[in-house]
This record gives structure tokens, sequence and C-alpha cells, in this order.
């Protein structure tokens, strides 16, 4: 009776659309549900996805869980997890990646770090909660421990993926690299755009690391 009463008071809302939710629905509505972009976490490789990793770093498969677009629904629930402190919604969504990908071919998940400084002011990172609702579905580990930023990275306006590349590529540090040796990687951020974040910082993790290296944004924008 209280929590009809509150609902009716401060009605939840689904964080794709706004349009309320009813009782059975958290978090996002079932018709955004159903109409939320995806391009299938199994495409066949190479793809338009991997086209844009290709030719710099050697790695083994890249994934999105949905298609990114200025102005859309995706945008806004990328919003919300980034820039309105909605860590849960970022969980929620990682456990539903957990749940429509098979993670069982990784050893670690690592999340795409912030800056020291970043994370002071924005009090959490973002690939983080992802990666952690993923391992929490999954079960595989999951570690922000290994892969640092060191340096806060500078405007990458105007510069294509080489060059944007080149910016990143002493942003990123490993640490106890022996731990990493031979393990079957994914790491994870919360957008692709031109691929050139998770190249620089899959580029230290490959010099760390025997092992395979995978990526996977929450979305990826075509």
């Amino acid at each position: 009776m209280i929590n009809t009463f509150l609902q009716l008071l401060y009605p939840k809302c689904c964080f794709a659309c706004d349009q309320v939710l009813i009782r059975s629905e958290n978090w996002i509505c079932t018709r955004c549900r159903f109409e939320l972009p995806s391009p299938g976490l199994f495409l066949e490789q190479p793809n338009w996805i991997s086209h844009k990793l290709d030719g710099l770093i050697e790695y083994d498969r890249v994934h999105a869980y949905f298609l990114f677009a200025q102005g859309g629904k995706v945008q806004h629930l990328l919003h919300q997890v980034k820039y309105k402190g909605q860590q849960e919604l970022g969980k929620y969504l990682g456990a539903c990646v957990g749940r429509s990908f098979s993670l069982a071919d990784y050893d670690v998940i690592i999340p795409m770090p912030l800056h020291s400084s970043r994370l002071k002011e924005r009090g959490y990172n973002q690939a983080a909660c992802i990666a952690k609702g993923m391992a929490s579905e999954s079960g595989i580990p999951f570690s922000e421990t290994h892969l640092w930023r060191t340096k806060q990275g500078v405007s990458l306006i105007g510069l294509n993926r080489a060059e944007r590349y080149a910016s990143l590529e002493e942003v990123f540090e490993i640490k106890r690299p022996e731990e990493l040796d031979g393990k079957r990687i994914l790491l994870v951020d919360d957008t692709l755009t031109t691929g050139a974040t998770f190249l620089a910082a899959g580029a230290k993790i490959k010099a760390a690391s025997t092992g395979e290296l995978s990526f996977l944004a929450l979305a990826a924008l075509k």
C-alpha cells in the first residue's frame, strides 16, 4: 500500500523514454527493451565495428550491445549513467549484457579506467559500473586495479583514428602485469566512437600479456 502511494507521488520513469513505468517494469519500459537499437553481440567478424579497430594492434573480438545515435534513447541512457550518477542503472545494463552474451571465453573483465582527477570529480567510473554488472551476472572475475589511466586526456576533436591513438599512447599503464599474462581479457567501456581509446589501452595490455584481448562497448557509434 505504501509503495503504491509513493509510486503515485514519485512515479518511476523509464530511463530511455521518460514514460512512467508500470509495477512489473524496472529501469527501462517493455517497449524500449524491444526498440533500443542493437547490432547483435554475435556479428561475424570482420564487421563494421571491428573495422574501427583493425590495423593497429592484434586483438581477438570486439562487441557492442547498443547502437549509439545522437539524440536517441541509447544516448539518453548513457547520459544518465555517465553524468547523472545512475550507477545502479549502469550495473543493470551490464547485467543485461551478461545475460545476453556468454562470457565463458574470458578470464577477467577490465573496465576502461578514469584518471584520478576525473574519478574524484565524478565519484565513480561508469565503465566500472557496467563491468561490475557483467561480472555479477556471469561470475567472471572483475578488476579495476590492473589498468590505470596515468594522464588526463587532451582534446581529440578533429583528429583521425591514428592521430587519436598516437595522442593516447602514453596515457595508460599496467600494474602487476604478471597477473594478466596468458589471461583471456575483456576490456569494457561505455561507448566506442573511433576506437582510439580502446586501442591505446589495449596496446598496453597486449604488451603485458600473451593472452587474448577482446573489447566490449555498451554502445557503438556507426
